[in-house]
């Protein structure tokens, strides 16, 4: 069986050292082979390789642990079965190990914990990590039974027990692969060969792929044929949802693919948009709230794309804007890409504040693609206006400053919040905006009297 695991943790804590003692097959962007790896010092693009385990074919996926590179990161998570978080023994958690395990708990994706450089700690470093790390699980909403092994990647010190402990969390769980859909296949390198012609790198999410098959790349809108596909240097004739391949297509140059274009089938449901509504939640420890018309970074598909978010809510039959939403809190959310990408229901996204420091959580959200029918958005106006007695008679002041805005709330509804009565205002009183109210209970001078008014909103 085809599995992928994600490597994830801070930068420099050896998450490529462990790909290299694990790796039997080096692939695409494996080991830091790019270019930019080698002038940079890190892996600034997510690097694939893979080994036998028992039943299992393995493909790694080296996630960059930099903090510039955390959107990368986030694209392994979703094409990863479980992953690993690498911490180093002597240094303990930093943040991008708290940023990845944050990641790794909203997309649920089961986790091992290896805490590397063992061979260069001393024993009280190696438990005050282990401690920490520890506890931060416990802290955690989806993985507080993740193992912890101990291991030095320089060595091969704990290697097998790793070995073991990935064994027996991947025979514990129901791995289940959409074979039956559409196919897709999110494109993460595009290259020439010489004497081949394009070939585009992937793990495919969902349905089947032959030799032969006519697809479609998009964005972009470009039919291909696929000529050839290989899995880790192996050549066959078809591959399926899970399968990590690469491909030989015809009808597209790989300078026109881009990171975000999707390898589709001619049946895909997918959606070319700037626009959709989506279903969100907060990060509890997120510092700061979410407003209409707040620019973020959105993460889904291997691709983060600038957007403005307006949050809102469904209140009688309406989308009422909210003015704000506080961490733990979920609402649901037009979101305006500033680009077109590749959507489709219940893609799951991720809400980032890249603006923000390294040094600060800049996860604020995550939730999935509910639909493509935009809602009219309005905004709730509240007035609160309260029960007076004048010349014998009950009616209510401050809802309106002038007999002529009075005017305008005849007909309208209204109610007293502390008593559960209704009322709807049939005539102003005086001149000074007062309002006649007739309620389906008994009021009392000084009751508090609410006014909803729904109106557009932008």
């Amino acid at each position: 069986m085809n599995v992928n695991i994600g490597l994830f943790g801070h930068i420099d804590h050896g998450k490529t050292e462990l790909a290299k003692r694990l790796t039997e097959i080096p692939s695409t962007s494996a080991l830091d082979k790019p270019k930019e790896s080698k002038l940079r010092g890190i892996t600034v693009d997510l690097g694939f390789s893979s080994f036998k385990l028992d039943k299992y074919n393995v493909t790694l996926v080296d996630a960059p642990g930099h903090a510039e590179l955390i959107r990368t990161a986030i694209g392994a998570g979703s094409i990863i079965d479980m992953a690993i978080l690498v911490v180093d023994a002597k240094e303990g958690p930093k943040t991008q190990t708290g940023e990845h395990l944050l990641v790794l708990d909203l997309l649920k994706i089961p986790t091992i914990v290896a805490i590397n450089k063992i061979d260069i700690a001393i024993e009280e470093e190696i438990k005050r990590t282990r401690t920490l790390m520890e506890q931060i699980l416990k802290s955690t909403k989806n993985l507080k039974n993740s193992k912890i092994v101990l291991i030095s990647a320089k060595t091969g010190e704990g290697i097998e027990k790793l070995k073991e402990e990935i064994k027996n969390l991947l025979d514990s769980l129901e791995i289940k692969r959409d074979v039956n859909s559409f196919f897709k296949m999110p494109i993460d390198h595009a290259f020439k060969i010489k004497g081949v012609g394009t070939v585009v790198t992937g793990t495919i999410h969902k349905g089947r792929v032959r030799v032969g098959d006519s697809l479609k790349i998009l964005p972009i809108n470009y039919e291909v044929k696929v000529k050839s596909i290989q899995c880790f240097k192996k050549s066959v004739d078809k591959a399926e949802a899970g399968d990590r391949v690469g491909m030989n297509i015809i009808g597209v140059e790989p300078e026109n693919i881009f990171r975000g274009c999707i390898l589709t089938s001619k049946d895909s449901k997918l959606r070319v948009t700037d626009q959709f509504v989506a279903k969100i939640r907060v990060v509890d420890l997120f510092k700061y709230n979410l407003a209409p018309k707040m620019k973020v970074h959105l993460h889904m598909n291997l691709l983060t794309v600038t957007a403005t978010i307006i949050p809102f809510t469904h209140y009688k039959g309406h989308s009422i804007v909210l003015k704000e939403v506080k961490a733990g809190s979920s609402c649901y959310c037009l979101i305006k890409l500033d680009e077109k990408i590749v959507v489709e229901e219940k893609d799951k996204i991720l809400i980032l504040r890249l603006d923000l420091p390294p040094t600060t959580l800049r996860i604020a959200g995550f939730g999935e693609v509910l639909s493509f029918d935009i809602p009219e958005l309005k905004k709730l106006v509240i007035k609160e206006g309260r029960v007076v007695k004048k010349k014998g008679r009950m009616v209510v002041e401050g809802l309106a400053q002038s007999k002529a805005s009075a005017e305008r709330l005849v007909g309208e509804k209204v109610y007293i919040p502390s008593k559960n009565i209704e009322g709807k205002i049939i005539d102003t009183f005086g001149t000074k905006g007062n309002l006649l109210v007739e309620f389906n209970g008994e009021v009392e001078h000084g009751d508090k009297v609410i006014l909803e008014r729904i109106r557009s909103w932008g």
